[in-house]
């Protein structure tokens, strides 16, 4: 039975008058009752009784045009709603951010927008770490994240854009020997605990600074933390020290000082997104992200 076919019964079942079901459905009479002809045919039963005066509905009929009722307007319901999704006028757009990152100032214009021109689109922000979120995007959880630029690089079928230009620092506990330091070597703390991302969290983010400090011709003493959020909090508890990029939320916390070191990466703030997964709200908040885009590109 078709949609269109549920559609004449219902409406059919409901007059209890062919004719003016007809009228209601911008069809003819006879039309209609062939098609309800057909439907008791495919169905094996009577749905209808006629005779002169009235028309009723035998009791199978009844049990179906409860049930076909509810399923005709959850049908409608469920392809105006995607419809709506279609045209931009509600749906989820899903965001992810780099934990850690501090981006509350580049938002409020993006969000403004949606506000304003399509209040029905629900955005859902998340943070996570690096991997998580690479892989939260490659599974469609995410819809665009913003990362580093390092940690995308090499990624494939992923489409960015480089938002705004950071650069390393070496963060330090305020009392660490060289807090007051104006700029420093990475050899200057070989004798230092350098606190890294696991290789399971950012195998990029490990290989860059390992390698790092081996062209400065020593190999680090390294505690791995399993994500940002606790690298960060070594870091403030005095325990090593690291490298962050200045859009990290530790940034101007008294607890600890960055200190300027030359590039060992590029850690620019990026957005990123799969092209390979539609939403049509991820176009709108590409092209509605204010700040000032320096550079796009693919990855391989």
């Amino acid at each position: 039975m078709t949609i269109d076919q549920m559609k004449y019964f219902v409406t059919a079942a409901k007059c209890l008058n062919f004719t003016k079901a007809a009228e209601i459905l911008f069809i003819t009479q006879p039309a209609l009752s062939r098609q309800i002809a057909n439907i008791e045919q495919e169905l094996n039963m009577q749905l209808f009784v006629r005779t002169n005066r009235q028309v009723r509905l035998t009791p199978p009929a009844e049990i179906l045009l409860e049930k076909f009722e509810k399923l005709y307007n959850d049908y409608n319901i469920a392809v105006a709603d995607a419809q709506n999704s279609f045209q931009g006028l509600s749906g989820e757009l899903s965001v992810g951010v780099l934990e850690g990152a501090y981006l509350g100032d580049l938002f409020p214009g993006v969000l403004k927008y949606f506000d304003e021109y399509y209040p029905n689109v629900k955005i859902n922000l998340r943070t996570y770490s690096f991997n998580k979120l690479i892989n939260k995007l490659y599974e469609n959880e995410l819809d665009i994240i913003f990362t580093l630029l390092f940690d995308l690089k090499s990624r494939e079928m992923l489409k960015y854009k480089v938002i705004e230009k950071t650069c390393d620092h070496i963060v330090v506990h305020k009392d660490h020997r060289l807090a007051q330091a104006k700029f420093v070597k990475l050899s200057d703390f070989k004798d230092d605990t350098l606190i890294i991302v696991s290789e399971e969290d950012s195998e990029e983010s490990a290989r860059l600074i390992i390698d790092a400090c081996k062209k400065e011709g020593f190999t680090p003493k390294v505690r791995f933390a399993s994500s940002l959020s606790e690298l960060m909090l070594w870091v403030e508890a005095g325990v090593g020290v690291c490298i962050l990029d200045t859009r990290n939320s530790l940034y101007g916390n008294s607890a600890v000082k960055f200190l300027d070191v030359a590039p060992l990466s590029d850690p620019s703030m990026t957005m990123a997104w799969n092209e390979a997964h539609y939403n049509p709200m991820k176009k709108v908040f590409i092209e509605n992200f204010v700040p000032s885009v320096e550079t796009e590109n693919s990855s391989k």
